[in-house]
């Protein structure tokens, strides 16, 4: 699947990819602070107490004298798991009558020891913290105190076993006294490694105090790490919802798969649809943006006809409400502004639209032309407020419109029209639902395509280019329409010499047929390209 960020991303892209799916973003942000927030707010309060316990170093004595022992991190460790010991336990269990959980962790990398504890109330946390902490300090000295009587038994039973050497008869009673003097040995070895060999004592040197306020929950801190959790979460669902979305949604994109260049992108106009029949922006609000995206359209496909002698142009769209008559009556009030005198003609036989654009009766038109009961002079009518714009309608919807634009007739009346004016400009049924478009294109001197930016799926805008060229129609560029749906930075908002909008012209009544004024024009100056 093709990113929307090309071979190559960029800041910017990134920017305009998080605006397109701003609100996923802010609706996970805020699903995630919302949750935390209530989370934190029905949770039950806990308040946290810690009392702190000083490992003292030793003194042991060796052959020169009485040394001091520094206490090391091993001996703190070590110190660490005897917090939560089964005798500490146990002691606390005989003080407060039950055995509450406690952590135990080293001060800063000092010689001092935080046992902390957790509980419903101040006086509760406290309470557990410093049972556990007098509880250990006092297991501490009373192992000192058994170690000392230990190690002076087993000094009185080596006094013996050197009184009873050499003195006969008393081999056996020797024999006895080193029994007794190993099982005490491995007794005092058991002792040192319960109280750490390397310390002396324990001193309990801050007791736990009350907590003022609770540990958790705390809103604040909460609240923002479940911001920052759901923006992660809002960012990442956006980037998976651009990858599975495969929506044109930059002109990079419109030509990649439209195998054309996007000769304009046009904003979305806002509120047409309200209104009683559709907007002709360019009439109504020409100073408007997307006024001035449509005259960098026409700008475009006048280069085009320099090069080119493109007198009739189809404008068509890969699939349905995609703009593509609303392309057209916008470019074509702007050629008529240029001086040119263009006519636009509704061959949409089976939803026509055009005419409602401009308040012009459809009721006759192409088909009437077609079917040869009126000359086309006569049905071509006048759109009101425009002397260069002409519109000729679509007639009755016949049963079989792709045979009926096929035919000859549709030729002769092209050919007609042609004669008559400097531009015409075909309005047709999508691509895809059905051929219509595919044969009007292959009369028609060149295609312009309009896409819906956020709307057309890329494979039907590629398909679409597909059927064009396999009747070898002459697609002239691309219309990225509703542009600012995607965030797409196409807009022509100058902040510079441009007034207030011109409010909407009043509806004009629909005026009667043409008659002999288009041929009143046969005479006249012809293009003015």
């Amino acid at each position: 699947m093709t990113s929307e960020f090309g071979s190559d991303p960029t800041l910017r892209s990134y920017a305009r990819l998080i605006r397109r799916r701003k609100w996923w973003v802010l609706g996970l942000a805020l699903v995630g602070l919302g949750i935390s927030l209530a989370f934190s707010f029905t949770e039950t309060k806990q308040y946290s107490a810690s009392a702190q316990v000083l490992v003292q170093a030793s003194s042991q004595a060796d052959a020169i004298g009485s040394t001091q022992q520094p206490v090391t991190s091993t001996d703190v460790q070590t110190m660490l798991q005897l917090v939560t010991s089964a005798p500490i336990t146990k002691a606390v269990q005989r003080q407060i009558g039950s055995t509450p959980a406690v952590s135990a962790a080293e001060v800063a990398q000092t010689n001092v020891i935080a046992i902390t504890a957790i509980a419903a109330t101040p006086a509760r946390a406290a309470a557990t913290a410093n049972a556990y902490a007098r509880a250990f300090v006092s297991y501490q000295q009373n192992l000192a105190q058994a170690e000392g009587q230990l190690r002076g038994h087993i000094r009185s039973i080596s006094k013996q076993i050197k009184q009873l050497r050499g003195t006969p008869g008393t081999a056996s009673e020797q024999a006895a006294l080193v029994n007794q003097q190993a099982v005490l040995n491995e007794q005092l070895t058991q002792m040192q490694v319960d109280s750490s060999a390397e310390t002396s004592g324990l001193v309990l040197v801050t007791p736990a105090q009350a907590p003022r306020s609770p540990s958790s929950p705390k809103p604040t801190e909460d609240g923002l790490l479940g911001l920052i959790a759901g923006l992660i979460l809002g960012l990442a669902a956006a980037f998976l919802r651009e990858a599975l979305d495969d929506a044109v949604a930059s002109k990079e994109t419109a030509e990649e798969f439209g195998g054309a260049t996007v000769l304009a992108a046009v904003p979305m106009v806002n509120s047409w649809k309200k209104r009683d029949r559709p907007l002709v922006v360019s009439l109504a609000r020409p100073m408007s943006p997307a006024a001035e995206a449509y005259r960098s359209l026409r700008t475009s496909l006048q280069f085009a006809r320099q090069e080119h002698d493109l007198r009739t142009i189809l404008v068509t769209s890969p699939a349905a409400a995609e703009g593509k008559t609303s392309t057209l009556s916008n470019l074509g009030a702007m050629f008529a502004q240029a001086g040119q005198r263009v006519v636009l003609v509704s061959c949409d036989l089976r939803k026509p639209r055009l005419g409602q654009f401009f308040g012009v009766d459809e009721h006759e038109g192409l088909t009437t032309a077609i079917l040869g009961e009126r000359p086309v002079e006569e049905l071509i009518q006048a759109v009101p407020g425009d002397d260069n714009l002409w519109l000729l309608g679509s007639g009755q919807m016949p049963p079989n419109p792709a045979e009926l634009l096929n035919g000859r007739r549709i030729q002769e009346v092209f050919s007609a029209l042609r004669g008559l004016f400097d531009l015409v400009l075909i309005d047709s049924p999508p691509v895809l639902p059905v051929t219509d478009a595919v044969v009007l294109a292959k009369d028609a001197d060149a295609t312009v395509l309009v896409v819906a930016a956020g709307q057309t799926r890329r494979g039907d805008l590629q398909r679409a280019a597909e059927k064009l060229a396999q009747v070898n129609a002459r697609v002239v560029g691309l219309v990225l329409n509703e542009a600012s749906r995607q965030g797409a930075s196409y807009g022509y908002g100058y902040q510079y010499g441009y007034g207030s909008y011109v409010s909407d012209p009043v509806p004009v009544p629909v005026p009667a047929q043409l008659n002999g004024s288009v041929a009143s024009h046969r005479g006249g100056s012809r293009r003015a390209r």
